[in-house]
């Protein structure tokens, strides 16, 4: 599956027909929409109840593991309540706060996530 830019990203998100109130960018997805990197692989979203329902009424949504949800072959999303905890507003779309992002990729110990570490230090020390 070929990765998205920062466009295509912009474009599935706008075809989930979520409320921006109800989710925010996860992960890669977060960096590639701060111009931070060039392309994500998937789109990971944190949704609230609300958001979660939306997408059941558009898409056939799986549990796939504890609050985590497959919502389409290019899409994933976890249930999580409590997302103005842990976002920032950027431009049209709220994204997974940066610091937030930095503490768990500290404690991951996949190759791909050190990359990133060292992205988002780069961005926080800026």
């Amino acid at each position: 599956m070929d990765r998205m830019s920062k466009e295509e990203l912009i474009k599935l998100i706008e075809s989930l027909g979520i409320d921006n109130e109800e989710f925010m960018i996860l992960s890669s997805s977060s960096l590639v929409m701060r111009d931070l990197f060039e392309s994500a692989g998937d789109l990971d979203i944190a949704v609230t109840k609300k958001g979660l329902e939306q997408l059941k009424a558009k898409f056939d949504v799986v549990n796939t593991h504890d609050d985590w949800y497959q919502v389409n072959e290019r899409c994933e999303c976890v249930l999580d309540d409590h997302l103005e905890d842990k976002r920032e507003k950027v431009g049209n779309y709220y994204l997974q706060d940066l610091e937030y992002y930095r503490n768990f990729l500290v404690n991951s110990s996949r190759p791909k996530d050190k990359i990133r570490l060292e992205i988002v230090n780069k961005a926080l020390n800026k």
